[in-house]
């Protein structure tokens, strides 16, 4: 009986050791399997992708009003305009359990439609009698350019640029919720009118914490 209940105690004691290295294995494995997903959330997320399909197209009939000299033109063109965003400077880091992403400046695309009647001369005239009214191809292309620079202040007058920065925001956001993995998205834009003087320069990479430090800091008394 002494030895019986020796070797059960001894049996007892292999068990508990036994069990003892499984938990610490089970442990060790299943730290192994979480570390990966820790990892994933924090990776930076690249959204220039989401951003191309934040574009917008906008189009417009313009009135053309030209003068060279004596000569006067009275026009009409359709003109076509892209609101995009500059892809090379989109740039997204986490912040604490926060991911951050800054709206990069827009580029605007405009271009001349090609659709036929797309341009159409309605009226030319010249203050001296019996002068020619006409323009040359080059005068025309010139008109053209200078309408194309004026449509493009227009779009920032008239609000597209800044609609077409908001609902960037609002589409970026819905995009990148689901890759956040329930983790907050916070969509900064340090000018919601836009850069109709032409953007800033370019920040140095990882920046994005000056730029949310001087987006949310507060007015001065």
């Amino acid at each position: 009986m002494k030895n019986f209940a020796k070797i059960l105690k001894w049996l007892v004691v292999l068990l508990l050791l036994a069990a003892a290295v499984w938990v610490v294995i089970w442990f060790r494995k299943d730290g192994e399997e979480v570390a990966p997903a820790r990892i994933e959330k924090a990776k930076v997320i690249d959204v220039r992708p989401m951003l191309r399909l934040c574009s917008v197209e906008v189009f417009e009939d313009v009135p053309i009003k030209a003068s060279i000299g004596t000569r006067h033109l009275f026009a009409r063109a359709r003109l076509n305009g892209d609101i995009l965003f500059d892809l090379e400077r989109a740039h997204s880091e986490w912040v604490g359990d926060t991911l951050m992403v800054v709206l990069p400046p827009e580029i605007l695309q405009i271009r001349e439609s090609t659709e036929p009647d797309s341009y159409q001369v309605i009226d030319t005239w010249n203050d001296r009698l019996l002068r020619s009214s006409n323009f040359t191809t080059a005068e025309e292309n010139e008109i053209k350019r200078k309408a194309v620079d004026q449509w493009r202040r227009h779009l920032y007058k008239r609000g597209y640029v800044r609609r077409a920065r908001a609902e960037a925001i609002t589409n970026l956001g819905n995009m990148l919720a689901p890759f956040a993995a329930g983790k907050e998205v916070r969509i900064l834009d340090p000018s919601p009118e836009g850069y109709p003087d032409g953007a800033p320069e370019q920040s140095s990479p990882g920046s994005t914490h000056q730029d949310v430090a001087s987006i949310n800091r507060p007015a001065a008394p």
